[in-house]
C-alpha cells in the first residue's frame, strides 16, 4: 500500500505512545516494528494510539492483532477486523 503515514513516539516515565498517523501497510511495518522495539528495550510499556489511521491492509490489521501491546483510540472499523483475527 503506497501512501503517507507517521509515526511518532511520545516517551514518559511509565510508557511510550506511538502515535499511527496516516494509511498503514505492509511497507511501514518494518519502521513500526523499530519503534515497538526500542520502546521495548527502554524496558517502557507500549501504547499505541490509532487515533489518526486513515487506511491500513491486511498485513497492518494481522501485524496489530499479534502484537502485545496496549491498542487505544482505535476506530470501530479497524477493532472489529482485529477481533475476527483474534477468534
Amino acid at each position: 500500500m503506497d501512501g503517507a503515514y507517521k509515526i511518532t513516539t511520545q516517551p514518559d516515565e511509565q510508557m511510550v505512545t506511538i502515535l499511527l498517523n496516516g494509511k498503514f501497510g505492509e511497507d511501514s511495518l518494518a519502521e513500526l516494528e523499530e519503534s515497538i522495539a526500542a520502546a521495548r528495550d527502554a524496558n517502557q510499556a507500549v501504547v499505541m494510539d490509532l487515533s489518526e489511521v486513515t487506511l491500513v491492509d491486511r498485513k497492518a490489521v494481522e501485524y496489530l492483532a499479534d502484537q502485545d501491546v496496549r491498542i487505544v483510540n482505535c476506530p470501530v472499523y479497524l477493532r472489529r477486523w482485529i477481533k475476527q483475527l483474534d477468534a
